[in-house]
């Protein structure tokens, strides 16, 4: 399940650890007009990456317009860490989103006990070239008053060419007493970077332990 570029042009990796930040999110009436605006202009001759994206996808996902096309979270997936850990939601069930948390322990490094895969899809559908990191995607957990970064990619920094689209499987150690998972990806097609909720699909749990050979990518 790895990630495409569709094409883009791929630079230095950018790793990102946990950070405390609570800025808020939002996309204004305007906004959301011109990007649809665009998007609509862009595929008059077809059916543009983010049309596309805006109209399809896994049932329960749902794609928000940017200042350049659009974005998406497509899945999302948590395991726990350790092998000593135990979920409240069985393997290979689909919980509610609003389900339980697991009951994974305390890493010996104090860092959070469980992991959470979440797959970001962006379309670029204007005439430029747009900046991507997996950093400007980040996750909120209801346990937690801070936003959290991600872990690992298995894309990093790069460039969605015009009409381009891209796929990234972006990991993140989250609590595991969260019950509920609130996303934003930061918008910087205009220069000035606008924070934009994306809503988050059922979680469902993944078998196996992210630290017993398992791949978290």
């Amino acid at each position: 399940m790895g990630g495409t570029w569709d094409g883009a042009r791929i630079a230095d990796p950018d790793m990102g650890e946990e950070v405390e930040d609570r800025a808020g999110s939002g996309l204004s009436r305007r906004r959301f007009g011109l990007a649809m605006g665009a998007a609509i202009a862009a595929g008059a001759g077809g059916l543009s990456a983010a049309v596309t994206l805006l109209a399809s996808g896994p049932p329960g996902t749902v794609g928000v317009p940017t200042s350049f096309g659009a974005a998406r979270i497509t899945s999302a997936q948590r395991q726990a860490r350790l092998a000593e850990s135990t979920s409240t939601t069985p393997a290979g069930h689909a919980g509610a989103h609003a389900a339980a948390g697991s009951t994974s322990p305390q890493p010996v490094n104090m860092t959070y006990g469980d992991h959470l895969l979440l797959r970001l899809e962006i379309a670029n559908d204007t005439d430029a070239e747009i900046a991507f990191s997996p950093g400007l995607l980040r996750v909120l957990p209801n346990s937690e008053p801070w936003w959290i970064v991600n872990r690992r990619s298995d894309l990093h920094n790069g460039a969605i060419p015009p009409g381009g689209r891209v796929s990234a499987n972006i990991s993140f150690l989250v609590p595991s007493n969260a019950t509920r998972f609130s996303a934003e990806f930061t918008d910087v097609g205009q220069g000035v970077p606008v924070r934009l909720e994306l809503p988050v699909p059922s979680v469902s749990w993944r078998p196996g332990y992210l630290e017993a050979g398992h791949d978290d990518a």
